[in-house]
């Protein structure tokens, strides 16, 4: 028994195949599923838009990555505002104009890596500012 399932030309015809044996004198039903397509190949295949992924783009050491929000306006000159999302990278090397997150006086201060006091402890890179669009 063939059977063919299709609702247009372009879609993918169902070949289902029955068959019936005879096994000491018991009835085994076996059923074959075979797929192929028909029709041409659309002209947009393979420029199909992906996703974005947020992970995979914001984030390049997961296990070293962490996040802060900020409760403060002292940072508006570095374009980081009150209630913005911070993306601390923990294993990001540290270069002289990159901007990080430093222990100092037992507090997390943001500020650029050349500026830093030999005696504070650098505790990542900030690799992102994420911020909340203002309504009116």
């Amino acid at each position: 028994m063939l059977l063919l399932i299709s609702q247009n030309l372009i879609q993918p015809i169902h070949l289902y195949l029955l068959t019936i044996h005879l096994i000491d004198n018991t009835l085994v039903r076996m059923y074959y599923i075979f797929t192929m397509i028909t029709g041409f190949p659309s002209p947009a295949q393979g420029y199909e838009a992906s996703g974005i992924d947020l992970t995979s783009t914001l984030i390049k050491h997961p296990a070293a990555t962490v996040f802060m929000r900020i409760e403060s306006n002292s940072y508006t000159r570095m374009g980081i505002y009150n209630g913005d999302l911070l993306i601390i990278d923990r294993a990001k090397k540290v270069l002289p104009g990159s901007l990080v997150v430093y222990e100092s006086g037992g507090q997390f201060v943001l500020g650029r890596a050349f500026n830093i006091k030999e005696e504070s402890y650098i505790t990542g890179v900030i690799t992102y500012v994420i911020h909340k669009v203002k309504e009116s």
